[in-house]
C-alpha cells in the first residue's frame, strides 16, 4: 500500500499537500465511477471531505502499476495520477477498469459519437436557416431560433471534441518530459 497524504490538514505545518509533495514525486486520487465521491484506492469513501487523502508515488512508474492494481480489485473507481503540480494541470493519466474504459468522455467511441450528433445538427440548422430567411417577418423568428441554436450546439461539441484532443496533445507532451527525466 503505497503512503498516503491527507489533502488538508490545519494540524500539520504547512496544511496543503502540494507544499508538502517533492517536485519528483506523483499523487494519485480515486474516485467512484458512479457517484463522483472521492474515494481512496481500495474504493471506499472518505467519512468527511476533510479527510480525503491522495496516494504519494516516488516514481510514475510504480504510480501507474499501483493504480492499475487498484482498479483491478476495485473494478467502480477511476484513479487519476497527477505530478507534483498537482490539479494545476490536467491528470498525466487516468486509469479505469479496462471493462469500463469505453464508458468515459475522453474515449474514441464517445468523441466519434459527439462527432456524428455535432455535424447531424449542422445540418439540420440549414434548413431551418434557410426556411426563416425565405418566411421572413414575424413567422421566422422560431426556425431561425431553432437553426441558430443547432448551430451552436454543434459547433460546441465540436469544439469539445478539439478541447480534449489538446488536452492529449499537452498530457503527451508531459509524459515524455517524464520519460525522459
Amino acid at each position: 500500500m503505497p503512503p498516503t497524504l491527507r489533502l488538508h490538514d490545519p494540524g500539520r505545518r504547512p496544511a496543503n499537500w502540494t507544499e508538502i509533495i517533492a517536485a519528483s514525486q506523483f499523487a494519485a486520487f480515486a474516485r467512484d465511477l458512479d457517484t463522483g465521491a472521492a474515494c481512496d484506492l481500495e474504493g471506499r469513501p472518505f467519512a468527511d471531505s476533510g479527510l480525503a487523502t491522495c496516494a504519494v508515488f516516488d516514481s510514475f512508474r510504480e504510480a501507474r502499476s499501483a493504480c492499475e492494481a487498484a482498479v483491478l480489485t476495485a473494478p467502480g473507481i477511476q484513479v487519476d495520477i497527477f505530478d507534483a503540480q498537482g490539479r494545476a494541470n490536467a491528470p498525466l493519466l487516468t486509469v479505469v477498469h479496462p471493462d469500463r474504459a469505453a464508458e468515459g468522455e475522453d474515449s474514441p467511441r464517445a468523441a466519434l459519437k459527439r462527432r456524428i450528433i455535432a455535424w447531424v445538427l449542422i445540418a439540420a440548422s440549414v434548413p431551418m436557416l434557410v426556411l426563416a430567411y425565405v418566411i421572413g417577418g414575424a413567422q421566422s423568428v422560431l426556425p431561425g431560433f431553432l437553426g441558430l441554436n443547432l448551430l451552436i450546439v454543434g459547433g460546441r461539441l465540436l469544439w469539445f471534441n478539439l478541447a480534449l484532443r489538446e488536452t492529449e496533445r499537452a498530457r503527451h507532451e508531459r509524459l515524455k518530459n517524464i520519460d525522459g527525466r
